[in-house]
């Protein structure tokens, strides 16, 4: 582990969150989640910590279509100006904004019911949130789960719920797939987490939520397509989109 990402980790050591980083999970682009050692006084054996990387180091996405109606979050006139413009100033800030976007769209999902990692403390750039796995090891991402045809279909009605839910809490995800969601076949009450969440947008501002709520349906059919479920995601998804916008979710 390099020196900035121990760093960015210590405060959960300090705040007596975790004793240890254990290993990485996930490592990407823009982060790297770590499986941590839980403190005794957290009540969990472990969690999970997510580290986001230094403007250096990151290769976002050309976000435009989720920042839609967001630039009124930069208050600060000089701010907004830099952000516009692309400065490296102007970047740090906007990062600095998608980890903190990350922490309260997990904090409000969470809130609203919708099967989101706990989430448990941000500091700076990492978030410490539940490891959703064991000590053997993370669950599986949908993707690459291998999903018995006779529980595809619950599983799938579960997925559309927790969809339902999050635009109750008038969110979408924007980038749902199965490869950001968790699958635990073992736990029958419990069994999946939706992940990966600093893109979710505001349904109620942003133009281009509908168009992201059709295409995470649609995405995450076409695999639960394959294990044999029938469905029609683009009804679903239009009478869904009505419901909420005549507030009868």
């Amino acid at each position: 582990m390099d020196h900035e990402t121990k760093e960015a980790l210590e405060p959960f050591i300090d705040l007596a969150l975790i004793t240890e980083v254990l290993y990485p999970v996930k490592s990407g682009k823009e982060a790297t989640v770590f499986a941590c050692r839980a403190h005794p006084d957290t009540g969990a054996e472990l969690l999970a910590a997510k580290v986001y990387k230094h403007l250096r180091e990151r290769g976002f996405r050309n976000d435009a279509a989720y920042q839609e109606n967001r630039t009124e979050m930069y208050h600060n006139t000089r701010v907004r100006r830099a952000y516009q413009k692309g400065s490296e100033f102007g970047l740090e800030v906007h990062f600095m904004l998608w980890v903190g976007q990350e922490w309260e769209h997990l904090r409000k999902l969470y809130d609203a019911g919708v099967y989101v990692p706990v989430p448990v403390k941000n500091v700076g750039r990492a978030i410490l949130m539940e490891f959703y796995g064991c000590e053997e090891g993370p669950c599986p991402i949908l993707h690459h789960a291998d999903v018995p045809r006779e529980k595809a279909a619950g599983l799938w009605e579960l997925l559309k719920a927790n969809i339902e839910r999050m635009l109750q809490a008038d969110f979408v995800h924007g980038d749902l797939s199965p490869y950001n969601v968790l699958v635990d076949l073992e736990n029958e009450s419990d069994p999946l987490r939706i992940i990966d969440l600093p893109q979710a947008v505001d349904a109620r501002f942003n133009p281009n939520a509908q168009e992201m709520l059709e295409r995470d349906v649609t995405t995450c059919y076409r695999h639960f397509q394959k294990l044999g479920v029938q469905d029609n995601p683009k009804a679903w998804t239009a009478e869904l989109w009505r419901k909420w916008k005549r507030a009868e979710l």
